[in-house]
């Protein structure tokens, strides 16, 4: 069985407007630490939207996740396969590592358990739902329904930060736990299966011709095609920008 080695221009496509949005979200909080703009800027909870940008990304690894596995075995499971998942889990996990001993030495907001650290670990247990796309809808589902349950249960503990689990509550500059995260990439496993079975686009519409020929719509392809390694670059770069920023605010205004 043939099965294309193209990249979805969709998929590309929906990375990069929500690498824009964490860019620009990432900026507005940035001003906010640095007391430039109100927290309660836009009217509704920046969470929301901060959460709502993480989500998205999360049920694109879940969809890319499975177009890769679909690739790779024709669909059929076949042994040995996992490996290669473990790997780039864990070299996403080690990325997030170096964000959260970063992001320790220089903001007065830790990083735990963020974002790359879900999507590792989410990488690393995808081949227990890989070959049973269903059981990842079913999982995902029931976790992302449980989670007011089981963050509300009487425990406290550090370690249980990862899964989301307790009353444990720290403040972060990241946090996005297991409970309800991985529910949303094990709904895109799923999602993935049916728009995108044997790797293969199921349905014309979802190639977004008529937006991807847009003016512009390369570049935010580009920008999806390397999200990681803008993720890694960008707050530096925009932290970098808005303490000046606010530096020369200060000068004028003392």
């Amino acid at each position: 069985m043939t099965v294309s080695r193209e990249r979805f221009p969709e998929i590309d496509f929906l990375r990069g407007l929500s690498v824009i949005a964490m860019v620009l979200f990432h900026l507005f909080w940035d001003l906010v630490y640095f007391d430039l703009v109100p927290w309660d800027l836009f009217g509704v909870d920046p969470l929301v939207i901060a959460q709502t940008i993480g989500a998205s990304f999360q049920l694109i690894a879940g969809i890319s996740l499975s177009i890769s596995y679909a690739r790779q075995t024709g669909g059929t499971s076949t042994g040995g396969f996992g490996k290669r998942y473990v790997v780039r889990g864990l070299k996403l996990m080690a990325w997030a590592t170096v964000v959260s001993l970063v992001v320790y030495f220089t903001v007065d907001m830790p990083i735990f358990f963020g974002i790359l650290h879900l999507i590792g670990s989410a990488i690393i247990l995808s081949p227990l739902f890989l070959p049973r796309p269903l059981l990842a809808g079913v999982v995902g589902i029931v976790i992302i329904a449980a989670t007011r349950w089981l963050a509300a249960l009487p425990v406290r503990s550090w370690w249980l930060l990862p899964l989301g689990i307790g009353e444990e509550y720290v403040l972060m500059a990241d946090y996005y736990p297991l409970v309800p995260w991985l529910g949303v990439v094990l709904l895109g496993i799923w999602l993935g299966s049916i728009l995108y079975p044997g790797g293969e686009r199921r349905f014309h519409v979802l190639g977004l011709e008529r937006i991807n020929s847009l003016p512009g719509a390369a570049l935010v392809r580009l920008l999806g095609r390397h999200s990681l390694l803008i993720y890694l670059i960008h707050q530096p770069i925009v932290f970098g920008v808005v303490f000046c920023l606010n530096g020369l605010l200060a000068l004028f205004t003392s």
